[in-house]
């Protein structure tokens, strides 16, 4: 008899302890899709990037007006046909804004920018410049 008991608490253990790890698991699952839940970490980083998009929404407008003064670059961006090229062409163009150095992410958004301007513009605006150079 003893050794039945024995073998019936080991079966409970080894049944509470895999229930106790089932559902851990299950409450992290609802944690994270349920409730929303992420780590401080990956709240840090959501916020980094919404700060970063925000930053160059602002500043886009202001690269795309300082960027369209350049009418030599502005006539190779007219002629550039791959947004890489765009987005390559601007960062080098305008190195930094104020104290923000030109990342990929806002040489994009102006890139954007410029590209909605060049569209709203006459047509003969944008010929005109491709001309010139």
């Amino acid at each position: 008899m003893d050794y039945q008991r024995r073998e019936a608490l080991k079966q409970k253990t080894t049944i509470a302890g895999v229930s106790a790890v089932a559902g851990g698991i299950a409450w992290w699952i609802i944690l994270a899709n349920v409730l929303g839940w992420v780590s401080p970490t990956a709240a840090q980083q959501h916020t980094i990037d919404a700060v970063q998009t925000k930053v160059d929404q602002v500043l886009a407008p202001f690269c795309a007006d300082r960027f369209m003064a350049n009418k030599d670059a502005l006539a190779k961006f007219s002629k550039a046909t791959e947004d890489y090229d765009r987005t390559e062409l601007v960062q080098n163009t305008i190195p930094n804004m104020g104290s923000t150095t030109m990342d990929y992410q806002l040489a994009d958004s102006c890139t954007g920018v410029i590209t909605a301007r060049l569209k709203t513009a006459s047509p003969n605006v944008a010929q005109d410049t491709a001309k010139k150079s």
